[in-house]
């Protein structure tokens, strides 16, 4: 044997014999070492329960094989279990100085991951035995791992939540997860496929590339089939809503990198479509129900690192607002059909945002307004927000304190429009009850941003289905809601404004349309509209008739000016004019007919024929002048140069006579020039008329229209009428029929400060009077002997008659009492006006301008909040008035203050700290510390002797009530010594019988508190603050209410009014 051979074959031999040695030790002894091992460590390290089938270990082949292995807590619920998992360890390993595995294959993983109802999760107790108590060590980077597959297949994980009820549970299954290549060497990269579904139908796909040194992945992810109810209990607290429902899928396309320890994020791609999104009010929540048919989000981008967040479109399909209004059941509020956003894009850092445009197409939205006057949309938006306060505050919590006030958001939105919207608009607070609606809105607003200060260009129009269309363009300023408007409407149909009209008059609304085209605008100090207006083709039926009771074919102005204050028209045509004045045989009017009883009642009688005056020797002497009335705010200023008249007709009958009579004024025409409300501003009125075939009406001169009894100068004529269409009045007056004759007038009517004038012609041509006529009314007069001494050759009677008198005298006319009615209504109204609001508004006549706050109180009761509520109310729907605040103060706030201040002294003698401003409530004079507190107070303000004093009369009018002790008795001796000793009058002793020895000594020194009328005076301003204050939350117009001076009140009562003037807005 060669001598090398027999050297090495030791060695040889030894090596062969461990090597067999340790591979019978894999094979054989190894495994149930290890399952011996692991069983034993894990339930002796964490009390928890480990089993797994006898591993197999094949040294050869560098593999290991687990099977059936089964993990559970120290209560037996299992944490993990897998039926195997395969590890092939590569040769490559030696040299490549890393852990190469060929393969490893896990195979029917099933894990439960639970959050318990108590906090932390099923495997914290596990993890936290094993986590070791040394501190880490210093990492030294990643473990040199290369795994060239590994697969995870068919797996099953159980999740649920105990923290929510009812409790959330759910299961993925199956989970399958593929790795190829994947290393921790430097930038050696691999792939991967994740793919997961859960029992509710939602699927996870994820694949892309893995670098994990350093840290880079790039591929996409997908979720769909997401059903957001079934992630209800996890949400159910932490939003202010119920937990939507919906389908949802999102995906994204993603690159993850890593650099220098900053995570680098970039998404492309991103998508999201939701389908059957439904958001509704949680329980005791009062937020409408939003319904959504789809929501698609489109090629989305985002990148982590500069915070830009792009979102190509979103689309919202089918979108529905839905409340419970009545109670009852869900109604339908809002629709809108497709809502795009275009190119948006997010700078988060910036805290800025642009969106290219924001589209609404479609859809439409309905309000109702009830028989009470309340409006559902209005009461839904107000109620918005009074969701459950807890839930309220669990949204808001911030998750970790802000380093500091955040900067504001600015974004901008190119465009913002609108289109293809119909709103449906009931009114039932008449009846029949109005449905208005409008077609075809659109709106267009450019340039929205967070500026409020920029003017918005905007741009709109809408269709009135009933007949009517308006248009919209210019500008609008958000911040003060200044507008530049051009505006147009055209043919409006009148036809919708029947039930209005219905309230006050029985009229129908046969026709008419109104239209107008001019500049509307608005800032802060002012606000009007300029331009054209028309009212057309107007036709006012009796209801139930065709009789027509006012018709025009035009009344319109190309130059209407209108704000607040005034009303100016340069010229206004009234064109084709046909109405009526008929006396019925109950001599009420058709006026008197159409109106309500409510209307009817303030409505002039029929017009009476005036008494001539007495001779000019006899006349009745005027009536003195009243004094003079203190200068009145100016009101609404109405100027019209020019009022025309073209083809009007106006017919007159009256049917109270013996024989019924009637005639028809046509063909009138004429002016009314310089028509004004201006104090002293007289209209000059040019009008003429055809009377019957040939007869002539005129009237010329000026007339004050709207202060008509302060002056008239005005001169009435009527010529060729034919007086045998006068023989019902001849009939009725006189007895006589009229078989012939002609007449002319000629009516002067002189009106200056109430006072009347008239020079009255009457020229009665070749009258010739018939048979008599029975008449109750008629007087026995020698009428033909008359006209033959009045009648002169040419058988013409002339006939001046002057007439004079006070218009405030009710023995004149007619005229005067009708006037008196007008001004007792006028004079009721101006000298009780809020009583007069409160009948027209439903208060009954109630005082709402007696509005009391209690002694002392800054606050009111509920049902003195209550009026506050009916004035704002009142502004509202009289837009013309203004409403002064007042606060007031009375000595009876000084004796409420006084006994505050006397409490809080007591209550602070007594060692009770209840601040400068704090109340201590009610003291009792039983109490020991409030009896010592006011002898002590007593003391200092009166002197210990006034006390003796009063306490020894006190036992005379009341023996036995008031015991001292000898502390008492010895201080009261003591302080006899060195001060005169005072006795109480017999008159002081009889008052003190049966009183409260303590109540007397609180209401001396309550006497003696000083409160300056400063206080009281501060008192006056907080409750003027207060009223004000609830206006507003009212609704009162805040340009229209303001805060007057406080001033001290009359009153004796318990409370004090506030102090409340009404005015004309703008005055």
């Amino acid at each position: 044997m060669n001598p090398n051979v027999r050297r090495f074959k030791k060695p040889a031999l030894i090596a062969a014999g461990l090597i067999a040695f340790v591979l019978g030790f894999a094979w054989l002894a190894l495994p149930g070492i290890v399952q011996w091992q692991a069983e034993k460590f894990i339930a002796e390290k964490t009390g928890h329960r480990l089993s797994l089938a006898r591993p197999e270990i094949n040294p050869l082949a560098l593999s290991v094989r687990l099977r059936e292995l089964r993990l559970a807590d120290p209560a037996g619920a299992p944490l993990l279990a897998f039926g195997e998992l395969f590890v092939d360890l590569s040769a490559a390993s030696l040299t490549q100085r890393a852990l190469v595995f060929d393969e490893i294959r896990l195979d029917g993983l099933n894990a439960s991951l639970i959050q318990r109802k108590e906090g932390g999760l099923n495997w914290s107790p596990l993890l936290d035995a094993l986590q070791s108590k040394e501190p880490p060590p210093e990492p030294k980077g990643l473990p040199r791992l290369d795994i060239r597959h590994l697969r995870v297949s068919g797996a099953q994980v159980q999740v649920s939540d105990q923290r929510v009820t009812p409790a959330f549970a759910t299961a993925i299954e199956p989970l399958d997860l593929d790795l190829t290549d994947v290393s921790t060497l430097p930038d050696d990269a691999g792939k991967f496929r994740l793919t997961a579904k859960t029992l509710s139908g939602a699927q996870l796909t994820w694949a892309g590339d893995l670098t994990l040194n350093p840290i880079a992945s790039a591929g996409r992810i997908d979720v769909v089939g997401i059903d957001l109810q079934r992630l209800a209990p996890l949400l159910q607290d932490k939003l202010p809503i119920a937990p939507p429902s919906g389908i949802v899928a999102v995906g994204a396309d993603y690159r993850l990198t890593q650099a220098g320890g900053t995570l680098g994020l970039k998404l492309e791609k991103i998508g999201l479509v939701a389908s059957a999104l439904l958001l509704q009010q949680a329980a005791g929540a009062t937020l409408p129900q939003l319904a959504v048919d789809r929501v698609e989000i489109k090629e989305g981008s985002f990148d982590l690192g500069t915070g830009q967040l792009a979102l190509g479109a979103i689309e919202l399909q089918g979108n529905r607002v839905e409340a419970m209004l009545d109670g009852k059941e869900r109604k339908p509020l809002l629709k809108l059909d497709d809502i795009a956003l275009t190119d948006a894009k997010v700078d988060l850092p910036q805290r800025k945002a642009t969106l290219a445009a924001l589209t609404f197409k479609g859809g439409g939205i309905s309000a109702r307004r009830d028989a009470q006057g309340r409006v559902d949309l209005l009461g839904l938006i107000d109620s918005l927000g009074k969701q459950p306060a807890a839930k309220t505050a669990a949204a808001a919590k911030p998750t970790s304190q802000p380093d500091g006030p955040a900067a504001p958001w600015r974004f901008n939105v190119g465009q913002v429009s609108l289109a293809g919207f119909t709103a449906t608009l009931r009114d039932e607070s008449v009846a029949p009850a109005v449905e208005l609606e409008l077609d075809n809105i659109a709106i267009a607003v450019d340039s929205v941003s967070e500026n409020l200060k920029a003017p918005l260009p905007l741009k709109a129009s809408l269709d009135v289905r009933s007949g009517g269309r308006l248009e919209v363009a210019g500008k609008l300023t958000p911040a003060d809601a200044a507008a530049d408007l051009n505006v147009k409407l055209a043919n409006l149909s009148l036809k919708v404004a029947q039930p209005y009209v219905a309230k006050f008059a029985t009229l129908d609304i046969a026709g008419g349309e109104i239209a107008a085209a001019g500049r509307v605008t608005r800032d802060p100090k002012s606000s009007g509209y300029r331009g054209s207006f028309a009212v057309r083709d107007l036709r006012l039926n009796e209801a139930g008739t065709k009789n027509v009771f006012l018709a025009w074919k035009s009344l319109s102005s190309s130059d209407l000016a209108l704000s607040p204050t005034r009303l100016e028209m340069a010229l206004l045509s009234l064109d084709g004019l046909d109405t009526k004045l008929i006396i019925d045989k109950d001599k009420s009017t058709n006026l008197q007919r159409v109106l309500r009883k409510e209307q009817a009642a303030v409505s002039p009688a029929p017009t009476a024929v005036a008494t001539p005056a007495t001779p000019a020797a006899q006349a009745v002497p005027p009536a003195a002048t009243a004094a003079p009335t203190e200068k009145e705010p100016p009101g609404f200023l109405v100027n019209i140069d020019r009022l025309r008249f073209r083809g009007g007709a106006m017919f007159f009958a009256d049917n109270s006579l013996v024989f019924p009579f009637g005639t028809r004024i046509h063909n009138l025409r004429g002016s009314i020039v310089g028509l004004s409300s201006r104090p002293g501003a007289p209209g000059q009125v040019e009008l003429d008329g055809e009377v019957d075939e040939f007869g002539l009406a005129r009237a010329v001169g000026q007339v004050d229209f709207f202060k008509p009894t302060e002056f008239m100068d005005l001169k009435v004529v009527f010529r060729n009428v034919e007086m045998t269409h006068l023989t019902p009045y001849s009939a009725t007056f006189a007895g006589r029929k009229i078989n012939s004759g002609k007449l002319s007038l000629e009516l002067e009517y002189k009106i200056k400060q109430r006072q009347l004038l008239g020079e009255n012609r009457i020229i009665i041509d070749r009258l010739e009077l018939g048979e008599r006529v029975e008449s109750a009314t008629a007087k026995d007069l020698p009428l033909d002997l008359a006209i033959a001494i009045l009648s002169d050759s040419d058988g013409r009677i002339d006939l001046g008659l002057p007439i004079s008198g006070s218009l405030d005298d009710p023995q004149f006319s007619y005229g005067a009492i009708v006037w008196k009615a007008i001004t007792n209504v006028l004079t009721k109204i101006v000298t009780a006006p809020f009583r007069a609001l409160g009948a027209l508004f439903g208060g009954g006549g109630e005082k709402v301008d007696e509005i009391a706050f209690e002694a002392g109180a800054t606050r009111l009761t509920p049902p003195e909040r209550e009026k506050l509520v009916r004035l704002a109310t009142v502004l509202n729907k009289r837009p013309g008035l203004a409403l002064s605040v007042s606060g007031t103060w009375a000595e009876v706030d000084r004796v409420s203050l006084q006994d505050l201040q006397m409490r809080r002294a007591v209550a602070d003698k007594g060692g009770q700290e209840v601040g400068a401003k704090g109340d201590p409530g009610p003291l009792s004079t039983r109490a020991p510390k409030v009896q010592a507190a006011l002898e002590s107070l007593y003391t200092d303000s009166f002197g210990s002797a006034e006390l003796a004093a009063l306490k020894e009369g006190f036992r005379s009018a009341n023996p036995g009530q008031l015991e001292e002790s000898m502390t008492g008795k010895v201080m009261s001796r003591l302080s006899g010594l060195m001060r005169e000793k005072r006795s109480l009058s017999e008159d002081e002793v009889g008052r003190l019988k049966g009183a409260d020895f303590y109540a007397v000594l609180f209401e001396r020194l309550r006497a003696k508190q000083v409160v300056p009328d400063d206080a009281l005076q501060a008192l006056a301003v907080r409750r003027a603050e207060y009223a004000m204050e609830n206006l507003k939350a009212a609704g009162a117009p805040e340009a229209r209410i303001r805060q007057g001076a406080a001033a001290k009140s009359a009153t004796e009562g318990r409370d004090v009014l506030l102090k409340l003037e009404l005015g004309k807005a703008g005055g």
